[in-house]
């Protein structure tokens, strides 16, 4: 098949969420596949990230979008009901590249990433038209519905509810579309409730089975871990939560345990964190070795959607997971009971200790647990599945 893939971001390096999907998507999908990638690009040093991405042998398109660019798009969403994160990513540019593209190359699929990119779509009225396909990877209304409840700056509030109502009514775009996805169950319910008329399917979320194998690494009974991109809000918010409410009642029963706060660019708050007992570390190269090190991985998280890698990459790993049930809501229900949930302060604390004082739980549930994410979450099975679905649609569309 001759696949584009639209993404606003350059999926390299693979270091966080949106980045690892399309990367480890398009690194399988070029295996039998040809395989175009249409992304934008800040400065010129970005460069290197394409070429790293030509090697795997994707023909990158990359348009060049400034800052300049994104604000002015900002501004004049002031004048629109159009959602900011859209108008951050619109460019007349990048469209028109578009139109040229498709007009010389003759698409099967085009994938759009993310309900960014879904301004890009074109109708197109010919036969042999592609089959366009949107991923919105979680359901960004109902992470800001979450954002709302939890955040209590009067200002924050406004623009939150802005963007939420201007999101709600955006969403139903991906009614143009002749199929979507979404990464969790969680997440594909919440837009059926909205009367999303079109079938929604599951992509989910995996991980490179390749580089999280677990192993027997020695760790450290008083780590605990948090990984995460810490300018994304959601996990900001959780950290500044667990070391709020949660560490100290950890603190009072053991005195010796250490909060490893793991993850690019920490905004100043999170610097400030560091103490005895609190260590920021930011970018880390081996993110294995820093789960495999540690006791027990906390997923504190207060709003967001979808499924979080930090739960599927440590489960694969084998390291005890403590988290919220938002964290977990996106979780196959297969995987969901190898992870211990907790709402409150308290019992979150106290589930933390239980961990660290009890490793028949790494010995025996995490046994269980490296086995069935591993049967159901890599890669190479969730491409494959994904790959067979959009094979089988355009068999069905051409038969029509």
């Amino acid at each position: 098949m001759k696949i584009l893939i639209i993404t606003p971001r350059i999926p390299y390096p693979p270091f966080r969420g949106d980045k690892l999907k399309i990367y480890n998507l398009s690194r399988i999908l070029v295996k039998n596949n040809e395989v175009h990638l249409f992304t934008f690009y800040r400065k010129k040093k970005d460069f290197n990230d394409i070429e790293n991405l030509e090697k795997l042998g994707l023909k990158v398109i990359a348009i060049h979008f400034s800052i300049f660019s994104s604000l002015l798009g900002l501004f004049k969403a002031l004048f629109s009901n159009s959602p900011f994160q859209v108008n951050w990513y619109h460019s007349n540019k990048a469209k028109k590249k578009l139109e040229k593209l498709q007009e010389i190359e003759q698409f099967d699929i085009i994938y759009y990433h993310l309900i960014r990119t879904a301004q890009y779509l074109q109708v197109d009225k010919k036969e042999n038209k592609p089959l366009n396909v949107i991923d919105l990877t979680d359901a960004v209304s109902l992470y800001l519905n979450r954002m709302l409840e939890k955040e209590r700056n009067f200002l924050k509030r406004i623009f939150i509810r802005s963007e939420f109502q201007r999101i709600n009514k955006y969403e139903k775009i991906i009614e143009a579309f002749d199929m979507v996805f979404i990464c969790s169950e969680k997440d594909k319910q919440f837009l059926i409730e909205k009367n999303i008329s079109k079938e929604i399917n599951i992509l989910q979320n995996g991980f490179d089975v390749n580089y999280f194998s677990p192993d027997n690494h020695w760790f450290d009974d008083d780590r605990i871990i948090f990984t995460g991109n810490m300018p994304y809000y959601a996990n900001y918010d959780a950290v500044i939560y667990f070391t709020q409410e949660i560490f100290p009642l950890i603190l009072q029963k053991r005195r010796t345990v250490k909060f490893y706060i793991v993850g690019q660019n920490p905004p100043r708050k999170i610097r400030k964190l560091q103490s005895e007992n609190i260590i920021v570390t930011g970018f880390v190269k081996d993110i294995k070795t820093e789960y495999l090190k540690s006791a027990v991985n906390v997923a504190p998280m207060r709003f967001g959607a979808g499924t979080l890698n930090k739960v599927i990459e440590s489960l694969a790993l084998g390291v005890p997971v403590v988290a919220t049930s938002i964290a977990v809501g996106g979780l196959p229900k297969e995987l969901s009971k190898f992870v211990l949930v907790a709402d409150t302060p308290i019992e979150f604390a106290d589930k933390v200790i239980s961990v660290i004082e009890n490793k028949n739980i790494r010995q025996t549930l995490m046994s269980e647990a490296k086995i069935s994410v591993k049967n159901l979450l890599s890669w190479e099975i969730i491409v494959k599945n994904f790959e067979n679905l959009l094979k089988e649609k355009i068999s069905k569309t051409s038969n029509a």
